[in-house]
């Protein structure tokens, strides 16, 4: 699924990509999450209705231009600042109308420090904060689309993460791609292990091309090319864990594609998965009865009855 401006897409609940870990000696994963859009208050709405509250946040900041890129991550910060739980990261690596070649070239290494600046600053009880960059490169939607230019992908990434490790070494990376895409080998994409923390994948169960059989429709997500066994078997070859930052259904029959999607996650080293309880780009939202037996076998299998214990966690 394309990712969205900051205006369509903002703030990702729970467990995926950059949020900051309690400490070093305890590095649990962030876990369980939703995307709901850039609102407390449809946060709130999906505890609710799922029966337990999300580990932490996720927000994704704009990319019209620079003074956007800047400042929704302050409007981000701000916004999520009386939830006060650990926040989760998803930073464009340039924005409309920018380029792989300069940002290879370190033409935007000012910005990435005045927003790693903002971000370390936002989180001081978190020893960990990941970030999300460069997603969904394999595919052709995306700014930093990668296919024919995957030198000068790697190396706008590599420049990213230096810029943001400069201002503080709190910081985790995912390096991210979208299932499936088969423009390019996206291990071309990869821009090593120094670099890289999280291993991520985006997927989507959509009926107008998937199979309308929801277990015909998992394991076509866990076989085709570049899909789920191949993140799962990438990871394991660079021995990093992985993440599921964006995920969702648009059937209301894909109840048994929930729960094989959660007892995949439970089966890997997982560190944050999170559902798109949404209709802001895929019609994908559970919470409001569009999918009365999808949202059942979601709560089922995510909800209250599943957690396991753990204390929560706060920013600051």
């Amino acid at each position: 699924m394309m990712a969205l401006s900051m205006l369509r897409r903002g703030a990702i609940l729970a467990a995926s990509l950059s949020v900051c870990v309690t400490s070093h000696a305890r590095a649990e994963p962030l876990g369980f999450g939703a995307y709901v859009g850039n609102s407390p208050a449809e946060l709130s709405r999906f505890e609710r209705w799922v029966g337990r509250p999300v580990d932490h946040i996720a927000a994704h900041t704009g990319r019209e231009n620079w003074k956007d890129w800047v400042g929704s991550i302050k409007w981000s910060i701000g916004l999520w600042a009386p939830v006060d739980k650990p926040i989760a990261w998803t930073i464009p690596l340039m924005v409309k109308g920018g380029s792989l070649a300069d940002a290879a070239a370190g033409k935007y290494d000012d910005f990435y420090r005045q927003g790693a600046r903002l971000l370390a600053a936002s989180c001081p009880k978190e020893d960990r904060i990941y970030i999300r960059t460069g997603e969904e490169f394999n595919g052709d939607w995306m700014p930093w689309a990668a296919q024919g230019h995957e030198r000068d992908f790697i190396a706008a990434y590599r420049r990213f993460v230096a810029a943001f490790r400069s201002q503080s070494p709190r910081f985790r990376f995912e390096w991210n791609v979208n299932v499936g895409e088969t423009r390019m080998n996206a291990a071309d994409g990869y821009p090593g292990d120094d670099d890289v923390d999280v291993i991520g994948m985006d997927f989507y169960y959509n009926r107008a091309w998937d199979p309308a059989d929801p277990i015909l429709a998992w394991n076509k997500m866990v076989e085709r090319p570049y899909g789920l066994k191949w993140l799962e078997q990438f990871a394991a070859e660079h021995k990093k864990p992985t993440a599921y930052p964006e995920w969702g259904v648009n059937s209301d029959a894909a109840g048994p594609y929930i729960k094989k999607a959660a007892e995949w996650f439970a089966s890997h080293r997982v560190v944050y998965e999170r559902v798109w309880d949404s209709n802001d780009g895929f019609p994908g939202k559970l919470s409001d009865g569009q999918y009365p037996n999808a949202g059942a076998a979601y709560i089922a299998a995510f909800g209250a009855a599943t957690a396991s214990p753990r204390s929560p966690r706060h920013c600051r």
